[in-house]
């Protein structure tokens, strides 16, 4: 039996973590990219690879590399010859306003959330193409709003959104290009969110979880007739 093939970003942990597991349990051979979560990654395939043998391999690199993007592109295609899902879910979050940032945030926030999703794009178009497969994009359900104190992740997230609907215009009719734009799904690693505050502009009275995320980016890999299009997680806290 011959299985597809996906690659996920920042999958090691959190959201990607669980995007890993699910699809692995919908039947696809798992290439997983971490930066600094070495153990998790190595973790997450010692399991995946109990349950199916060889069908998760690790890959680490730093997104701020623009080289170690095209490398990583070119061992998948010499090692699993084709890739039908790339999902771009690595991304830094942290705060910066108008005065308080530094030049290191813009390399750190630009090439995780936008410059790395472009380049993985540009480098696995013809596998992709070869397998009429699609890329599903992480983006944030509070960016087109704007995110107070988040400028140049705003910004970042902005333009990943943007990216999601010009290549769907370029790379059609061969691969499809989404989004998922999650909400509240887990409280901000930086603390600056409360949860009953949160809970408070949510119609559905409830903080999201990782299963809600990978469900969504399950479903866009099966929907044949969608490209382009941002699909919001979160629960209707967008319509505040």
């Amino acid at each position: 039996m011959s299985y597809k093939n996906v690659l996920v970003t920042g999958g090691a942990l959190r959201i990607g973590k669980d995007i890993c597991l699910r699809m692995h349990q919908m039947g696809f051979n798992v290439i997983c990219h971490y930066n600094k979560s070495e153990t998790e990654a190595k973790k997450l395939k010692s399991e995946l690879n109990k349950i199916r043998k060889n069908s998760c391999e690790i890959y680490c690199l730093d997104l701020n590399d623009h080289n170690q993007v095209k490398n990583l592109a070119k061992k998948i295609e010499d090692n699993f010859k084709t890739l039908d899902v790339l999902i771009n879910n690595a991304s830094s979050f942290f705060k910066t306003d108008l005065s308080k940032h530094e030049n290191t945030d813009w390399d750190n926030l630009i090439n995780s959330n936008l410059r790395g999703p472009f380049l993985l794009s540009r480098y696995c178009k013809n596998m992709l193409s070869k397998s009429r497969g699609s890329i599903i994009n992480i983006s944030d359900a509070m960016v087109n709003r704007g995110m107070k104190d988040y400028v140049i992740y705003s910004m970042a997230k902005a333009g990943l959104e943007n990216l999601t609907k010009t290549l769907a215009r370029e790379l059609a009719p061969n691969v499809r290009v989404n989004a998922v734009a999650p909400g509240a799904i887990l409280l901000p690693s930086d603390g600056s969110s409360q949860e009953s505050e949160l809970i408070n502009e949510i119609p559905l009275n409830r903080i999201g979880t990782e299963k809600d995320i990978s469900e969504a980016v399950i479903g866009l890999t099966k929907f044949s007739y969608v490209t382009g299009q941002i699909l919001k997680i979160d629960g209707g806290r967008s319509l505040n």
